[in-house]
């Protein structure tokens, strides 16, 4: 019998961090959003005075594209939202869906009896979005459907579909991810309630198929988290990672922070396994996003006085191993 035997001198469970480009475009004062989309990375930005697009395969050469058509000029592209293949944006009681990125197609809610606010998450196979009931101002979650829009159904946790009135709207991340019981789950960390008020709520949602869809504040248990904004969430080594953001006193919050209960409580990384380069400056609104090869990418973001479209690769060295054969 042959046996052979693999000895990785590497730490498995270091991360490998790299900046991979000091600048994609000139950035002043530009709002981005970038999309792990059809294999490739695709970086919205927008200027106010018109939205540009750019692709790349490993976050160091960059390609831009013509402009996209069939946005709004003025777009908050922090607001788009993917949904598989789709992507998702709401502004002026229009919804705008895309598939390339390059082509969108507007459709108009005027009409109807609530108003559009923003996207929220794509969650259980399903793009969800918030309402506004035109006659009472309530929110509410709605689901979209195609080109159409409607109220979700009732959620346990809430008064029917009606969100509270510090619901976040705006500067929000949501994350949608599996539940270590394969359930599916996401979760609404930070962001602006409808006054403009920076909040400290993180909602889980969560579907059961004997109880149905579930939303839960963890703030309401763990009221220590501070009011953040601009924060980015991935899901990596069965982990949650939060990196970036600003609490009400324009204060940076960690550049990193883990949960290792799908959202509960959240801790500071150990730095021996796990530290940005020394050229990594703090920020909010960054993108953070994770393609089929288990890298992490940092894309942009702004400081209190800077913006960025820098871009910093990461993985961790276990996820890169795998068994050879001599």
């Amino acid at each position: 019998y042959r046996i052979d035997i693999h000895v990785h001198t590497a730490d498995p469970d270091l991360y490998v961090w790299q900046q991979m480009t000091e600048q994609i475009f000139a950035p002043q004062n530009c709002q981005t959003k970038a999309f792990y989309h059809q294999g490739k990375i695709s970086l919205f930005v927008n200027n106010g005075f018109g939205t540009s697009l750019y692709q790349s395969t490993d976050g160091a050469q960059w390609q831009q594209l013509a402009a996209p058509t069939g946005l709004p000029t003025p777009c908050q592209v922090r607001d788009i939202m993917q949904h598989g293949d789709t992507l998702y944006y709401i502004a002026n009681n229009q919804l705008y869906t895309s598939t390339n990125c390059s082509q969108w197609t507007a459709y108009d809610f005027t009409e109807r009896p609530y108003n559009l606010v923003n996207m929220l998450v794509e969650f259980d196979q399903q793009a969800w979005c918030i309402l506004q009931d035109k006659a009472t101002d309530e929110l509410m979650l709605g689901v979209v459907d195609g080109g159409d829009i409607q109220p979700s159904v009732a959620i346990h946790g809430l008064d029917g579909n009606k969100l509270p009135k510090d619901f976040p709207v705006s500067e929000f991340a949501a994350l949608p991810f599996r539940s270590s019981s394969e359930r599916p789950r996401a979760i609404i960390v930070g962001g602006r309630s409808i006054d403009g008020t920076s909040v400290n709520t993180r909602w889980s949602m969560e579907y059961e198929v004997s109880a149905g869809y579930r939303m839960v504040d963890f703030s309401i248990e763990q009221p220590s988290f501070n009011s953040l904004t601009g924060v980015s969430i991935i899901q990596y080594n069965d982990q949650l990672i939060m990196f970036g953001g600003i609490d009400n006193d324009l204060e940076w919050r960690s550049d990193m922070l883990y949960s290792d209960d799908e959202g509960m409580n959240w801790y500071l990384p150990d730095t021996t396994h796990n530290q940005l380069p020394k050229s990594y400056t703090s920020r909010q609104q960054q993108s953070v996003v994770v393609d089929s090869l288990q890298n992490i990418y940092i894309i942009g973001g702004q400081s209190l006085t800077t913006s960025y479209s820098d871009v910093y690769r990461g993985y961790l060295n276990k996820t890169k191993w795998a068994a050879t054969n001599e």
